[in-house]
């Protein structure tokens, strides 16, 4: 087959995004397909080149975002000072941003669509957000260029209009039906997402499809247990959906030592301003990463005694880091600021795991997956 995938993210960034084109471009190749990547930003430093050679899939770039190699990316407040009031309007300023106009939508998905090159021969076109503009691009490019014979497919990791955590303008719902009569199938990754979708996309249209993974070839440790109770968390922190600060303020009332060991994908001054609450009191029973390629943070997440996965308190998104837990093999303490069961995380704490739930992770077989998105038709 013929495959086109567009993407913000892609190898070497650090996002799930990233590692879901990534994962389906060099699975795609594999199993002999002709595949281009169309990808927004650049990550300087990166050989493209070697990568398409290595894996077998083509590289176009659409110069939209750049990004040095190595850097930590901050995200949400970009405002240099220090002064509460300015950070206070300048946060209405970008909520209003976001709320009205969902930031940088009209102004960028156009142009994706004019420097968008999908081949009259393409069997199947996908798109991932996030961004929604990246769909938006795709439906754009599709009115202009109907391409009967090619696929369309939204792949949406997280609602856009019907999002729980960003709230849209009435208006966005209009606009996100209109662009999904453009595709001919929706892609998300869990049931649970589908209330949110409900009103923009008919349900016969929705389809499936989970994060997927190379499950063989990530490299784990071979765990023994720590001297101490080691557990971590790896993910984002969400002012509302995945907040582990009720986990931090519980920790900072218990006199033993513990390693506890965060990783944060990136800098942003709500997550450092919870952070800071705790690391002098934690003192260095508190480890803080930023920006562990996902490979060595699945072994170094193996190395710990058990870790912890801080539940959204929402029906419409499932963390793909789920997946990397299961990966571990080690046990998951499962969590929520409303739902916080002191007495198993005690057992926890003292390596009685008989309470853990398992992770399935055989559905998230890149291959599976993969074939999921042929089948469609």
């Amino acid at each position: 087959m013929k495959i086109h995938i567009l993407t913000a993210c892609f190898y070497p960034e650090l996002h799930p995004r990233a590692f879901r084109a990534f994962e389906l471009a060099r699975s795609f190749a594999r199993q002999g397909d002709e595949v281009e990547v169309t990808i927004l930003t650049q990550v300087d430093g990166t050989d493209y080149t070697a990568l398409q050679n290595e894996y077998g899939f083509r590289i176009r770039m659409i110069d939209l975002y750049h990004r040095r190699s190595g850097q930590i990316e901050q995200t949400g407040l970009h405002l240099s000072s220090k002064n509460r009031v300015k950070q206070k309007i300048y946060s209405i300023y970008r909520w209003l941003l976001e709320y009205l106009l969902a930031g940088n939508l009209f102004r960028y998905a156009p142009k994706i669509a004019r420097q968008l090159e999908i081949a009259p021969d393409t069997d199947l076109f996908i798109a991932l957000s996030t961004p929604f503009m990246n769909i938006y691009a795709g439906a754009l490019y599709r009115r202009k260029h109907p391409l009967p014979n090619t696929r369309f497919i939204a792949d949406s990791g997280d609602p856009f209009s019907g999002s729980e955590q960003t709230p849209r303008a009435f208006y966005m719902r209009w606009l996100e039906r209109r662009v999904y009569k453009q595709y001919d199938f929706l892609a998300i990754p869990t049931p649970g997402a589908i209330p949110a979708y409900n009103r923009v996309i008919p349900k016969d249209k929705i389809c499936i499809i989970p994060q997927g993974f190379d499950l063989e070839s990530t490299p784990l440790a071979t765990y023994k247990k720590n001297a101490i109770p080691t557990f971590a968390y790896a993910g984002v922190f969400y002012r509302d959906i995945r907040n582990p600060e009720f986990l931090l303020q519980y920790l900072k009332q218990q006199d033993r030592d513990f390693d506890f060991r965060i990783y944060l994908r990136n800098l942003d001054p709500y997550t450092e301003t919870i952070l800071d609450k705790y690391r002098k009191s934690l003192g260095e029973k508190l480890h803080i990463q930023y920006g562990v390629e996902r490979d060595k943070l699945i072994y170094q997440l193996s190395q710990c005694d058990f870790l912890i996965n801080v539940g959204n308190n929402n029906t419409t998104q499932l963390p793909s880091k789920l997946i990397d837990y299961g990966i571990t093999k080690r046990p998951v303490f499962h969590c929520s600021a409303a739902d916080f069961d002191v007495q198993q995380f005690e057992q926890f704490m003292t390596g009685d795991y008989r309470s853990a739930q398992p992770i399935d992770i055989s559905p998230y077989a890149i291959r599976t997956i993969t074939n999921q998105f042929k089948n469609l038709k």
